[in-house]
């Protein structure tokens, strides 16, 4: 069974990712942060497979959060992947340069998640 760490400050983006997970069929689970601070208590303790990380959240952003994860050896095995609304062509670099193993923008389908997390689950 895989593990997936969402951090994201916005509690709807849990429920769209189960239930897109769900629907992949794959055995996975998702749990979810609000945000950098509570992810960081969450993984004290625990270690995904996986971790989603939005960019835009008040406070620590995606990025700095990422470069956090990318710094803490027990941390930095886990693929980490951007998720966030936007994602334009500078942010997809910086990202990447700073550890991210790729980026997906959120979509309003839930298909097109689908099909994201059927690609991102052949690599991992």
């Amino acid at each position: 069974m895989k593990s997936i760490l969402l951090i994201d400050d916005d509690a709807d983006e849990i429920s769209i990712l189960n239930e897109a997970v769900a629907m992949t069929g794959t055995d996975s689970t998702c749990n979810w942060a609000k945000g950098a601070e509570m992810a960081f208590r969450y993984l004290s303790g625990n270690l995904p497979d996986l971790i989603l990380l939005d960019y835009n959240m008040p406070g620590h952003d995606g990025l700095m959060c990422l470069e956090e994860l990318k710094k803490n050896n027990a941390l930095s095995h886990i693929p980490v992947v951007m998720y966030s609304t936007y994602i334009d062509y500078g942010l997809r670099q910086e990202a990447i340069d700073r550890g991210a193993f790729q980026c997906i923008q959120k979509t309003t389908s839930v298909g097109d998640l689908i099909k994201e997390l059927k690609l991102l689950f052949l690599r991992f």
